[in-house]
């Protein structure tokens, strides 16, 4: 056994299983990230050398390198989605485990080294390789054959007034917006800032761009009537700002249906679409 074979190889493998594993966890590390964790995923294999260790201790290495693995090509500010990657990460290593015993088992090859919970196989490094690349394809092509196509999505436009200037913005539903308005319990109407940016009034701008800079204390537009909405994601719980307006009205091809008085709060990101800049959920038309 070659140190540098064994940490080359292992480099490699990981870096193919991380690709399998970040599309089965919906997530994507970025190309220096991908690096660290295969890094980290080699080094990790050099316990192969040490002295045997009480069972305990070897899980719970397998489990922390796990996860510091993962963490290390995605991230981890999402617990959740952190030990998915993990998880998803732990799967494909033991499925390839399995396809090498599968491989040792045709060819008649015996030899192996384990100590630790890691096991090294005297076969071909680039059996070893070749079979990494056979798992992330075979990942992939699973996603590509089993992933739904998106429906079309489905938009309206909604018409409203802010400090004095009507606005016209597209919104498409979202089943899982269920943000009130804490004053009138209304269902309010959820508008990406980037994205409406442009069709905003002046002052409203303004006071938005000093909120998400920071300055959350900044004075609202005159005659605006503020609204700070809690809201909660996967990754954190924040206040989004928003102005109540006196009514929103859904633009039909026979005018303009009033849909009675709520409120517009504004996200800091873009929704990552051009059909439409604001979102809805299922209470709120």
């Amino acid at each position: 056994m070659y140190l540098d074979v064994l940490l080359l190889t292992n480099f490699l493998m990981a870096y193919f299983l991380l690709l399998a594993a970040g599309a089965l966890s919906g997530q994507r590390g970025g190309f220096v990230r991908m690096l660290a964790g295969s890094g980290l995923a080699a080094m990790s294999s050099l316990i192969l050398f040490a002295p045997p260790q009480p069972y305990l201790v070897q899980v719970a290495y397998k489990i922390t390198t796990a996860l510091a693995i993962t963490a290390a090509a995605f991230g981890w500010r999402s617990k959740r989605r952190l030990i998915t990657a993990a998880c998803w990460y732990a799967a494909l290593n033991i499925a390839l485990a399995g396809a090498v015993l599968l491989a040792v088992l045709r060819t008649g090859t015996r030899a192996a080294d384990t100590a630790n919970l890691t096991v090294y196989l005297h076969v071909s490094p680039l059996l070893l390789l070749a079979l990494s690349g056979v798992c992330c394809g075979a990942v992939d092509l699973g996603l590509r054959l089993l992933m739904r196509r998106d429906a079309p999505i489905k938009t309206v436009g909604l018409e409203f007034e802010l400090c004095g200037q009507p606005i016209r913005l597209r919104a498409a539903p979202d089943t899982g917006c269920h943000l009130r308005d804490p004053i009138t319990c209304l269902p309010v109407l959820v508008v990406s800032y980037p994205d409406a940016k442009a069709r905003l009034p002046g002052p409203a701008v303004d006071f938005l761009e000093q909120w998400f800079a920071g300055a959350t204390q900044a004075d609202p537009p005159p005659g605006a009537r503020l609204r700070l909405v809690p809201c909660g994601t996967a990754a954190d719980r924040t206040l989004l700002p928003g102005f109540a307006v006196p009514g929103i009205g859904l633009i039909t091809e026979k005018g303009v249906l009033g849909l009675g008085r709520s409120a517009v709060v504004f996200a800091p990101r873009s929704f990552g679409s051009t059909a439409y800049e604001a979102l809805y959920g299922n209470d709120f038309l």
